[in-house]
């Protein structure tokens, strides 16, 4: 009885909070009229970097995930890996996810449609030197399981080694990151 109306407690919360209709099962990119769509498969899907937003002492790019083939789903926060050279080696910390607690909304993308994610870049300037060691990485290895296998996606920057200076979260609708 009592992990009965916890569980009642938790829903009408969650219901009363809006949680529940952006949980995992609703649809935030398409007409709900096409219907259940198979998870997105990584032959499928293709990662890119969009233009960058400048904003205080960060700059936000976004990564673009884009449907090659049929209607998919996808959701969650991709893991953002910043890496030097030829061989990608990482280059400190992995990207902070910055909506942790938070319910992912299921997307489902048709051919040629998009989702993606902020990936924040703070000035490196911001942190002392012996809390940051900056140093350039060539670009980032990308994935969000089980939908996008490690890829490399070129992209400049300077991050710090000591501590996480890049940011991500869960991916939006169309692609602008944000």
């Amino acid at each position: 009885m009592r992990r009965t109306a916890t569980f009642a407690l938790a829903l009408s919360l969650g219901l009363g909070a809006g949680l529940v209709p952006s949980a995992v099962g609703a649809s935030a990119t398409t007409d709900p009229r096409l219907g259940p769509a198979p998870n997105c498969r990584p032959a499928q899907l293709r990662v890119s970097v969009g233009a960058p937003q400048g904003t205080a002492g960060s700059i936000y790019h976004p990564i673009i995930f884009t449907n090659t083939r049929a209607i998919c789903a996808i959701w969650g926060v991709p893991h953002v890996q910043p890496v030097a050279g030829p061989r990608h080696r990482p280059v400190g910390p992995t990207a902070a996810n910055m909506s942790v607690g938070m319910m992912p909304a299921r997307h489902l993308i048709g051919r040629g449609q998009s989702v993606s994610v902020g990936f924040g870049v703070a000035e490196t300037g911001n942190y002392p030197a012996s809390r940051c060691r900056a140093r350039s990485a060539s670009g980032v290895l990308v994935s969000l399981t089980p939908f996008v296998r490690s890829t490399y996606v070129r992209l400049a920057f300077t991050t710090c080694t000591v501590q996480s200076s890049t940011r991500t979260a869960l991916i939006v609708p169309g692609r602008s990151g944000a």
